[in-house]
Parts: structure tokens; C-alpha cells; sequence
């Protein structure tokens, strides 16, 4: 485990008062399977947001894509009724009825590690260039070193931008259609109000914690934080 997956990891413990073993950490190679570790050990109650969280999202599922309401329930996995070839107007489609917050659809991690690869490799050759052409024209090493790596962040960033085309993202955030529940309520908290003041903790509860503990700890947005978003190739935990 890395520095990164260590201080995740204490900082989870310390936020719901629990133990996470080696072997579990390890295991939670995603969002989701951290989040089914901790709600396996605390005592939660399941929540009516959740519920209401996934009336609205079948609703907006079974209004895009024409399929039984019927066959819709929280572990129905969403890759059988979203194919590849038409995903992206799918999923346009979800979110226009759904008329909430969503996830976005996401570059496949080995796809991503190739783009971050090949834009830091082009970026590193025209800064080496730079560099050249800089000390060739006579320009002091203190002026020409700093402009370089100052270029080859930039470049960096402009290569990655210009590579991470939408048309790349091809892949669900979730694989069920509980999780994107999970996700929308999570990322529309304030359209969502406890139909009591109970203090009980309840399942979104834990994840809406969860989440700002790896936003936090991370560095990263919220909507980037769902179930199916892995450590370390899509989060960059190391």
C-alpha cells in the first residue's frame, strides 16, 4: 500500500470509529468496495433518500430507454442496457429526464494511462527542444531550465485537455443501478430532504461522508468520487 492508500485508509477509520484490516484495504481496489466494507461494519439504518434517490432514477431510466419498470431494481447492472455504440446519446438521455446532477460518463483507465503517458512525452520532448534552441541562442541555463519545466507543465496540461476528448468517454460510472442512485443523491443534496429528524445514521449518510473524507484526502471532485471509480487509475491513489 502506498502513503496515499495508508492515510485514506486511517483517516476512514478515524472518521467512523472502525478497523479496516490489511487484507480489506488491499481489497478495495474501488470506491464501492471501500464503502461496502465500512457499511458491513457499523450499524446503519437503510435510508428513505436512498429510496426516493432511486425512484427517480428508474424513472429517468425507464423514460430513456423505453424498457419495464419492472426491470429496473438496485443491483440491475446498467452495461446490458447501455451498448457501447449508443451510450453517449443514452446517457444524454437519462440525464435530461432525470433534470438532476449525474455523473458523466468516464475514459476507460487504460485509455487515460495512455493519454496522461503520451501527453507527458510529447510535453518532455518540446521542453528538451526548448531547451536546446534556448542554449544555442545563448540564453543563460538559470532562464532557459525554469522556462522549460514551466512549458512542460503547461504543455502537459494542454495535451491532456486536448486528448481527454468527450468522445473518449465511453464508461459507466457505476455498474448498478443502486450505485447511480447512490451517486445523484450524493452530488443533489440539497433536493433531497429527511422526510423526519431522526438522528439515526443511515446508508447515505456513510457515503455522503466517505465522499468528502476522499475529495478531501484526495484532492479531487465530488463527481469524480462514485462507486466505480478505481483507486488508483482513475483517482490516482498511489
Amino acid at each position: 500500500m502506498g502513503l496515499d492508500s495508508v492515510e485514506l485508509v486511517l483517516r476512514t477509520e478515524d472518521e467512523f470509529s472502525i478497523t479496516i484490516s490489511d487484507e480489506e484495504a488491499a481489497a478495495a481496489v474501488k470506491v464501492g468496495d471501500l464503502y461496502r466494507i465500512v457499511l458491513a461494519k457499523l450499524d446503519v439504518a437503510p435510508g428513505c433518500l436512498t429510496s426516493t434517490a432511486f425512484y427517480l432514477t428508474r424513472r429517468a431510466l425507464v423514460d430513456a430507454l423505453g424498457i419495464p419498470r419492472r426491470s429496473i431494481r438496485p443491483a440491475t447492472r446498467l452495461s446490458p442496457l447501455l451498448p457501447d455504440e449508443t451510450r453517449k446519446n443514452q446517457w444524454e438521455q437519462i440525464r435530461d429526464r432525470l433534470g438532476l446532477a449525474m455523473p458523466g460518463l468516464r475514459i476507460p483507465g487504460d485509455i487515460k494511462q495512455f493519454i496522461y503517458k503520451r501527453a507527458f512525452f510529447v510535453a518532455g520532448a518540446l521542453a528538451i527542444v526548448i531547451c536546446i534552441v534556448g542554449l544555442s541562442l545563448g540564453w543563460p541555463g538559470l532562464a532557459v531550465f525554469p522556462l522549460a519545466v514551466v512549458s512542460w507543465i503547461i504543455l502537459s496540461m494542454v495535451g491532456v485537455s486536448i486528448l481527454e476528448r468527450p468522445g473518449l468517454a465511453t464508461e459507466l460510472p457505476t455498474e448498478t443501478a443502486g450505485e447511480l442512485a447512490q451517486v445523484v443523491l450524493s452530488l443533489n443534496q440539497g433536493r433531497f430532504q429527511p422526510a423526519n429528524g431522526t438522528s439515526e445514521q443511515t446508508d447515505e449518510d456513510v457515503w455522503r461522508r466517505l465522499v468528502d473524507i476522499i475529495c478531501d484526502q484526495l484532492q479531487v471532485k465530488r463527481e469524480e468520487v462514485v462507486p466505480n471509480a478505481r483507486f488508483v487509475d482513475d483517482l490516482g491513489v498511489s
